[in-house]
């Protein structure tokens, strides 16, 4: 089973048993692994694209490698912000539409 970042960001969850925080984390460590594993594959490929063809791959614009090296910020940023959204509602307000990442920003 996959650990979402929405249920690991859950802070109820730091009230469940300790066996289920171990597994949580357990699991966390294997994904990370994962990602690892793949993001150096990723990476080996596209360098070799650009040093065999001279071409940048890109994803909607943006610089492949730049993009990999800023998903984790990003999707935390994101994340972040979907948590105020409901917690804004809950409490009765509602945000208007999020305003969009600027990646250059992110140091």
């Amino acid at each position: 089973a996959v650990v979402s970042t929405q249920s690991t960001g859950d802070p109820k969850r730091l009230f469940e048993r300790q066996a289920g925080r171990l597994k949580e984390e357990k699991q966390r460590s294997v994904l990370h692994r994962r990602i690892k594993k793949m993001d150096k594959v990723v990476t080996s490929q596209v360098q070799k694209v650009r040093e065999r063809l001279g071409d940048v791959v890109t994803y909607q614009g943006r610089d492949y490698l730049d993009k990999m090296s800023r998903d984790t910020t990003e999707m935390l940023y994101w994340l972040q912000q979907e948590r105020r959204q409901l917690a804004l509602e809950r409490g009765g307000m509602v945000m208007i539409d999020l305003p969009p990442i600027d990646p250059s920003s992110i140091v």
